[in-house]
């Protein structure tokens, strides 16, 4: 299992050049996460449409991501340098766990190849919200940088191997853990389990739901997503009923 975020929260919030990496971000991350899928890799996707400003982004992707259960956080960003250039600079894996630094050097390593940049390697950060707030191993990947034309030229011309080779080196990095085991849910009376499919159907009711709970502080807003993205499931939903139910009796 993955968590893979979009860095900041859309265009115009992130490293500006020659190409816009909160808005570039968003795109990669929705391939990888179809291209993930593909490879029979279990991946929660996260893009921040909510946030206003830098801190409630980090806010909101850390939090997004302590909601999942995976093996390794991964955020996929752009970088730049305060003045354009025409040489290339290359691609860099941020890390701050030294248990992950062998795979950042490998991310890196196959990302550049697969672009035909400089590889810069892995990169100890000690001082980056992201890396300190994820509560599993975690790397962040600057794909290329935005303010070199050869980065950006070299990035457009092998976009899909660059996704490509990402892809692949995360599920290398999966095919070395042990599984999160997996628990099959079960409601004991037929009837019952008919009554409560009955209530998830009604899906302007769940929608509602979800809103209150979200807005009572309940549970977390990337439920509201995953049932927009068609991926809350039953289970998901009488879990997150408890919850608000729970929280609920503390108002009382």
């Amino acid at each position: 299992m993955l968590t893979i975020s979009a860095g900041h929260f859309g265009k115009g919030t992130g490293a500006r050049g020659l190409l816009d990496e909160g808005e570039e971000n968003i795109e990669i991350v929705k391939q990888l996460g179809k291209k993930l899928s593909q490879k029979g890799i279990i991946t929660h996707t996260i893009i921040d449409t909510h946030s206003k400003n830098k801190q409630q982004n980090l806010t909101y992707l850390i939090s997004q991501h302590n909601a999942t259960q995976r093996h390794l956080d991964v955020s996929i960003h752009f970088n730049a340098t305060a003045e354009k250039q025409k040489s290339g600079i290359g691609t860099e894996v941020l890390y701050m766990n030294p248990a992950i630094m062998p795979f950042a050097q490998k991310m890196s390593r196959q990302v550049a190849k697969a672009g035909r940049f400089k590889d810069r390697g892995a990169k100890l950060r000690k001082d980056l919200a992201f890396l300190k707030g994820t509560a599993k191993k975690a790397i962040i990947i600057e794909i290329c940088f935005v303010s070199s034309e050869e980065d950006i030229q070299l990035y457009r011309a092998n976009k899909e191997q660059i996704i490509e080779a990402i892809a692949d080196t995360l599920k290398s990095y999966l095919s070395g853990t042990t599984p999160i085991p997996k628990q099959t849910p079960t409601i004991s009376s037929p009837a019952l389990q008919q009554a409560v499919e009955t209530l998830f159907n009604d899906k302007l009711a769940v929608r509602q739901q979800l809103e209150h709970g979200i807005q009572s502080g309940a549970y977390q807003q990337i439920w509201l997503d995953y049932f927009e993205q068609g991926k809350l499931t039953l289970y998901d939903y009488l879990a997150l009923t408890a919850l608000q139910f729970q929280k609920n009796k503390h108002f009382v």
